[in-house]
């Protein structure tokens, strides 16, 4: 192990120690509260229920990660410059198949995709250096349209959470452990989609960013973001449009937390501009996701909602009263009625 990692590791345990014990003392905390309501086996089953969270979504989802095998992309696909000699490209080539097997493993990949992986595999007869250069292609075009696509995914998906919980929420303290919670979620969906993980001192970075976007979360909750709006929104609807602006700041650090991990995976750290790439990248893919996000959670079900609620019926409602085939329905009932009298 690096040196660098070999510290990483030493300060990431010492941070995950650290947030335990401040999870602790909210545990605490609640726990004095519910003992002075002197209600029998009640503090027993809070503790349990509290310890037992604390394990599946904290716990379980940092050892899931940290125990993972690291294997970044660009180590089996980096590109090969200048006169190589043979063992550095055959070096490079069994990198690609150790990744390459490690893909077709649990379904990471689809079944085409997985059988062309094989079937690459399979060829003997071709040059080393035609064959290292055909694989390399063939894993770019399979990670960009299957694993990318997916990260994607479960990045909006974790936003997505996060937005709705934080909204909801009204309290700093909920926000900043939703944040957390939802960071640690992420990055074992990301961890176990890929099937490894980043280095140490990478995973050092993203757990970085996460306790800024905690610190942000409960600066965002501080806000009087409702006195902000000002006249620009009713009495009724300002502590909800203040509530959604506080979910989406949440979400796009969120996004942005997510897409920096993915980077990680899959950016080249030999490039001399890696880190400022892919803090950058993030940002932008952050700010491209945060519309698409917010449209596909808040907007587009409060109006399908309103229209299912409001509109369609008053629509059906004027349609029928004013049809023309009701109408003449109408017409011909006063006919008959008409009619009848007659005879009588």
């Amino acid at each position: 192990m690096k040196k660098r990692n070999f510290v990483a590791l030493f300060f990431i345990i010492l941070a995950f120690v650290a947030l335990l014990l401040w999870v602790a003392s909210i545990v605490i905390d609640t726990a004095n509260k519910i003992e002075s309501l002197e209600i029998p086996y009640l503090i027993y089953v809070y503790y349990v229920a509290s310890g037992a969270l604390v394990l599946y979504f904290l716990v379980y989802p940092f050892f899931t990660v940290m125990f993972a095998p690291t294997f970044t992309f660009n180590s089996a696909t980096r590109e090969l410059k200048g006169v190589q000699k043979k063992k550095v490209v055959k070096k490079h080539y069994l990198g690609m198949v150790k990744f390459a097997k490690k893909l077709t493993k649990k379904t990471r990949i689809n079944e085409e995709n997985t059988e062309l992986i094989k079937l690459e595999l399979a060829k003997k007869d071709l040059p080393l250096v035609e064959k290292d250069e055909s694989l390399q292609k063939l894993l770019v075009n399979v990670l960009n349209k299957d694993l990318k696509k997916d990260l994607k995914k479960i990045i909006i998906d974790c936003a997505k959470d996060t937005l709705y919980l934080t909204s909801i929420s009204q309290n700093s303290l909920a926000d900043v452990l939703i944040v957390v919670v939802n960071n640690f979620r992420m990055l074992k969906k990301i961890v176990r989609r890929c099937g490894f993980r980043p280095s140490f001192f990478r995973l050092l970075k993203f757990y970085c960013n996460v306790g800024i976007s905690s610190l942000i979360a409960d600066g965002a909750q501080n806000l009087d973001i409702s006195s902000m709006l000002g006249g620009v929104a009713g009495s009724v609807a300002k502590p909800l449009v203040g509530s959604l602006i506080n979910g989406s700041v949440n979400a796009f650090f969120m996004l942005r937390t997510g897409f920096l991990a993915a980077n990680y995976i899959f950016m080249d750290s030999r490039d001399p501009n890696y880190k400022e790439e892919a803090i950058n990248y993030a940002l932008i893919e952050a700010t491209t996701a945060l519309p698409e996000l917010t449209v596909a959670s808040v907007i587009k079900p409060v109006a399908t909602a309103v229209n299912n609620t409001v509109i369609n019926p008053t629509k059906k409602a004027i349609k029928k009263l004013f049809s023309k085939k009701e109408n003449l329905l109408i017409e011909e009932e006063f006919e008959k009625e008409a009619a009848l009298e007659k005879i009588k």
